[in-house]
């Protein structure tokens, strides 16, 4: 299996989070997760299943992600290090991704920060855009304490992509926050809001010390 490497030292992992979700919205634990996920519904089921080779997912016009919450030391381990890959780019509508209408993606890992209240939770969403270049970013339309930050740009479809991204320094630049520390980690690839097939397969995100 090809692997891409992808790495930006500035950068680091994921957007909207699930807590803040949870707080909104309602949430259904199932059986097809890994040991201390669990699955977190918005709209419908994305299907999970492990494979040989990763945690494949597909979203038949739904959203709902896996979700680990698990409190992160980010003075010792900042890197969170995934990989993703799709056979298939899906056949997204022509509707902006930045907006509500447009809001889903091939394939998303979330980092989340815990408030004190719900509107106080702040996360940083890597996603795998159909219509931004990498670097690109931009709040959540539907919850602006996320940010969005585009990893990888349209195509890359056949090829598995590893991505390593300093979490603590992301968190600095997104949201201007310096944090020790974060809540949950999170994967999701959705077609609720365009009605779109999506497939995806993930290599799940873990913490590191250093860089790969």
């Amino acid at each position: 299996m090809k692997t891409r490497f992808v790495c930006d030292r500035r950068v680091q992992c994921i957007p909207r989070w699930m807590a803040l979700f949870l707080a909104l919205m309602p949430a259904l634990a199932v059986s097809a997760a890994p040991p201390e996920w669990r699955e977190v519904v918005f709209a419908g089921h994305t299907a999970y299943r492990q494979t040989t080779e990763c945690w494949q997912a597909r979203a038949q016009g739904t959203a709902s992600g896996l979700v680990q919450e698990k409190s992160v030391d980010l003075e010792k381990t900042p890197w969170l290090v995934w990989q993703w890959r799709a056979e298939a780019v899906a056949a997204w509508p022509d509707t902006n991704e930045q907006h509500k209408a447009g809001d889903d993606f091939q394939a998303r890992v979330y980092v989340v920060k815990k408030g004190w209240l719900p509107w106080q939770t702040r996360a940083i969403n890597y996603v795998w855009s159909r219509q931004s270049a990498p670097g690109a970013h931009w709040p959540n339309p539907f919850a602006h304490q996320a940010e969005m930050v585009v990893v990888q740009g349209p195509g890359g479809a056949g090829v598995a992509h590893m991505f390593s991204r300093n979490v603590q320094a992301d968190f600095q630049r997104f949201h201007g926050m310096a944090v020790t520390s974060v809540d949950a980690v999170a994967i999701m690839t959705d077609g609720d809001n365009t009605g779109a097939t999506v497939t995806s397969c993930y290599q799940l995100p873990s913490f590191r010390s250093e860089m790969p």
